[in-house]
């Protein structure tokens, strides 16, 4: 009787199928990007509108709508954060962040609430019972003023626009990697680039919705939030780029 051999060497993946495999995920991620542009397009537009009575409110006054309500409640709260970094020789360490959140509850003239962090400022200003005006703008409250003081929110349309840049980011990513790179070594790799690679997103992608409701900040706030974000880019850049040594 004679007995076959299996050999338990690993099949390679022949050029061409190698080659559709990376054309599928070039069309993948152009399909993810032209996608998340789509549907950018309406709340792109609906932000820039939000920013022309931005503008004339700073200018002449007056031009949200304006609605009494009142303090319901106010507590703080803090959150901590634990991410684990990998650098490019293969080394993992951890750190830990505590965050303090302050958030105050208000009250509309047709009983509803709702409830959003503001800044410590405002924080100690908004006692509860206290009356405060609510700034309106399509029905939504995109402002609120207590005792002098006020602050201004992301209107939805802001916040729907950046989750439709964060998609066509992370579809630019996918085709970037299909163009120039596209071989498999592992899940976790995998992970660890689509990590840092959304990473990099995160300042510039909420700057430029901030710049497109409100408009480019001035002086040293603008040069602090540059350097903010060339910082913590850079260092995502630097992991993503570290890790790219081939199979």
């Amino acid at each position: 009787m004679r007995f076959r051999r299996f050999s338990l060497r690993p099949r390679r993946v022949s050029l061409p199928q190698r080659s559709l495999r990376r054309w599928i995920v070039v069309a993948l991620g152009l399909g993810v990007l032209v996608a998340a542009l789509a549907g950018a397009a309406g709340p792109l537009r609906q932000t820039q509108e939000f920013h022309q009575v931005m503008a004339c409110e700073r200018g002449v006054g007056d031009c949200f709508g304006s609605e009494p309500g009142s303090i319901a409640g106010r507590r703080t709260y803090t959150t901590t954060s634990t991410t684990t970094h990998t650098d490019a020789n293969g080394s993992t360490y951890t750190t830990t962040s505590t965050t303090t959140h302050y958030e105050i509850t208000w009250q509309r003239a047709d009983g509803s609430r709702q409830a959003r962090d503001v800044s410590s400022s405002l924080y100690s200003k908004a006692k509860q019972g206290q009356p405060a005006t609510l700034r309106l703008w399509r029905g939504e409250v995109v402002g609120v003023e207590v005792m002098g003081g006020a602050q201004w929110f992301l209107p939805k349309s802001g916040t729907t626009l950046g989750g439709w840049l964060y998609l066509a980011f992370f579809g630019l990513g996918v085709l970037l990697w299909g163009l120039l790179f596209g071989w498999w070594d592992g899940l976790f790799m995998l992970a660890f680039r689509t990590f840092a690679w959304m990473f990099m997103s995160f300042l510039p992608v909420d700057m430029t919705t901030d710049a497109l409701a409100y408009g480019l900040p001035t002086g040293t706030d603008l040069v602090v939030q540059i350097l903010f974000a060339l910082f913590f880019t850079g260092i995502a850049g630097a992991l993503l780029f570290g890790s790219l040594n081939g199979p």
